[in-house]
């Protein structure tokens, strides 16, 4: 189902649509597009990737669990409510909104989590089309195509008339359906609104095939862990800015008579991630690499039957050493 809409109608819609749904849409912040709440400011026109991805919208970096109170009688544990009400994010990427579907499995499995798949289930994603390569991206390499997704309730991609939408699932639907705002289009007028992509590359870095069949073979291999993670300082940079990374520490804080406990983002680059009482698996920097990139590439196809990376090039753009998880690929391939 395709439907469009005239530039200037669009955002008279999106307002309509506050009125239903807190809305949120790119902003830029101190020179970094991020996702905030809209205030009914205008939209870029394009934008690169935010620098951290919509993940914490639905896995909050610091999250609390429950509190508690100790007075002098029998401890009360007080339940931290939790989000509530629809929204909606517009603006999001074809790679984000895979990475938000790709964690789905692990937080609505055999042990459901109690935030992630509410914060899914009220949430309506509006993907926008790719006009540009970002700097380290390679979702193309991944499967991604970066004008079109199935992981979006609608996207869109622009004309110089306005928007044209293609509506991906029932809730998208009934976003713009009954809405004079919104006319019929077709699958000829949304092929015809592709575009090309400013610095796309023609022929793919790697093949995503050899590195699924060749990691476990390699996985053994110290010397190749060695030399491809020589340059890694386990700052975690690279874990916090990625949208499917999902490890995280739970720990308590508590004053004399009330305490909380709550979650927060974790990292396997640090040296104490797996830290035992009397025994640390991962000591060496080496090992810890290994097990990032085969958690992705490796473990997780084989729980989920799905590739832990989108491809969007954060780790690579923003690693202070420039360790390119790319040519850790091609390596692993090899």
């Amino acid at each position: 189902m395709y439907k469009k809409i005239g530039r200037e109608k669009f955002l008279p819609w999106l307002s309509r649509v506050k009125t239903q749904a807190q809305v949120f849409a790119p902003v830029r912040e101190n020179g970094l597009w991020t996702y905030g709440e809209w205030k009914n400011q205008d939209l870029p026109e394009s934008f690169l990737n935010s620098r951290l991805s919509p993940k914490g919208l639905f896995l909050e970096s610091l999250e609390p669990l429950f509190g508690w109170t100790s007075p002098a009688g029998p401890l009360q544990v007080k339940p931290v409510p939790s989000s509530s009400g629809p929204r909606v994010i517009f603006g999001i990427k074809a790679c984000d909104a895979r990475a938000i579907r790709i964690l789905e499995p692990v937080f609505s499995g055999n042990f459901p989590d109690g935030f992630y798949p509410g914060n899914l289930a009220r949430t309506i994603l509006l993907g926008v089309a790719c006009r540009v390569q970002c700097p380290g991206s390679f979702c193309g390499e991944m499967g991604i195509d970066p004008q079109d997704s199935a992981n979006c309730d609608i996207f869109f991609r622009e004309t110089p008339q306005g928007r044209i939408a293609k509506i991906v699932t029932g809730k998208g639907k009934d976003l713009v359906e009954g809405n004079d705002l919104w006319v019929e289009s077709s699958q000829e007028e949304w092929e015809s609104a592709r575009k090309e992509i400013k610095g796309r590359r023609e022929k793919p870095l790697f093949d995503l095939e050899k590195v699924k069949d060749r990691i476990a073979r390699r996985f053994p291999e110290e010397d190749l862990w060695q030399r491809v993670s020589a340059k890694c300082i386990n700052c975690g940079a690279c874990t916090y800015l990625c949208p499917t990374c999902h490890c995280f520490d739970i720990c308590d804080l508590q004053v004399p008579g009330r305490g909380a406990r709550f979650r927060c983002w974790d990292s396997c680059a640090y040296p104490s991630f797996t830290r035992m009482p009397v025994h640390n698996p991962r000591e060496e920097k080496w090992r810890r690499y290994r097990q990032r990139v085969g958690h992705k590439f490796y473990f997780y196809p084989q729980n989920f039957q799905l590739v832990a990376c989108v491809g969007c090039g954060r780790c690579v753009a923003h690693c202070p050493v420039n360790l390119d998880l790319r040519e850790v690929l091609l390596e692993v391939a090899r």
